[in-house]
């Protein structure tokens, strides 16, 4: 599996240039709140580099780290009336951790204690089998604010949670988020939002899935990594991260070399353009055309 590059330029004070710049908005992007392409928020940066130390408790966050915190949440349209000082708890009460590219962070159906605030990297939300096939429900990317679910009713993670490249997690303890609520009830509406909207979503997801073509499916997955994670650029709109066909077939549920035979049609078309696993979509209205075909 490859990994999804991360630019992380340090500055004087130590802290990557990602996260300093977390709170700026993306030009003609939308908030957080779609699976998939559907569940995604935030662009991530261009190329691997060390990131931050591996652990650093929340109460010694420098205003930066903390700033991105803050963007994360009030990116996302059903937590961005959060007060300041309620972030600020759950701030205090968490902990900063950097993960490795295929590391474990939470086994399905074991227990899921935190709420995950994503910084930089991603997190690959899958379901692997006995005989060893993988499929990738969802990629949480920087700006997800996750595991409401599995916090809230304990009953443990609902995927294999994995570090899809280096990716730094904010951590905040799922007490802290009870003790938060029992202070402000009135904030439990906005998780509940949040989980609805996941829901709604995610069934879009299913029946597209379920009626439509293979071709439409990879049509309806590029559109939407356009329209989270596109840059425009003279040739069209270029995917900012970077996924390999092989996480392009776990996403789809299918064989490396149907993914590749659609993206040669694609190619042919004058639809889009890869070049060394960075796809370019040329022709926006093309590819939603083919999305909602059939």
């Amino acid at each position: 599996m490859s990994t999804i590059t991360e630019a992380f330029n340090l500055d004087a004070a130590g802290l990557p240039s990602a996260l300093r710049s977390a709170g700026r908005p993306s030009a003609g992007r939308p908030s957080a709140g779609r699976p998939s392409a559907v569940l995604s928020a935030g662009i991530p940066p261009a190329r691997p580099a060390p990131l931050l130390s591996s652990r650093r408790d929340g109460r010694s966050l420098d205003a930066g780290v903390r700033h991105a915190i803050h963007a994360a949440f009030t990116a996302n349209p059903c937590l961005q009336s959060w007060p300041a000082h309620a972030i600020d708890a759950l701030c205090d009460a968490g902990q900063l951790r950097t993960w490795t590219n295929g590391e474990l962070i939470f086994a399905r159906d074991q227990p899921c204690d935190d709420i995950q605030v994503v910084l930089s990297g991603a997190i690959e939300m899958s379901w692997t089998n006995s005989a060893g096939v993988r499929a990738v429900a969802v990629y949480m990317w920087p700006n997800e604010v996750i595991n409401f679910i599995p916090v809230m009713d304990r009953r443990g993670s609902m995927h294999d949670q994995r570090a899809h490249g280096s990716t730094t997690l904010f951590h905040i303890p799922g007490s802290a988020l009870f003790d938060l609520l029992a202070r402000e009830p009135a904030l439990l509406r906005n998780v509940l939002d949040l989980i609805c909207l996941r829901s709604r979503a995610l069934h879009g997801r299913m029946g597209k899935t379920a009626l439509a073509g293979f071709r439409a499916r990879l049509a309806d997955q590029l559109l939407g990594l356009a329209e989270w994670h596109g840059k425009k650029t003279e040739r069209g709109v270029e995917l900012t991260i970077k996924l390999s066909q092989e996480d392009l077939a776990a996403l789809l549920a299918a064989s490396r070399q149907s993914i590749n035979k659609e993206l040669r049609w694609l190619v042919q078309q004058g639809i889009v353009d890869v070049r060394y696993s960075r796809i370019t979509v040329i022709d926006l209205e093309a590819l939603r055309e083919v999305s909602n075909a059939a």
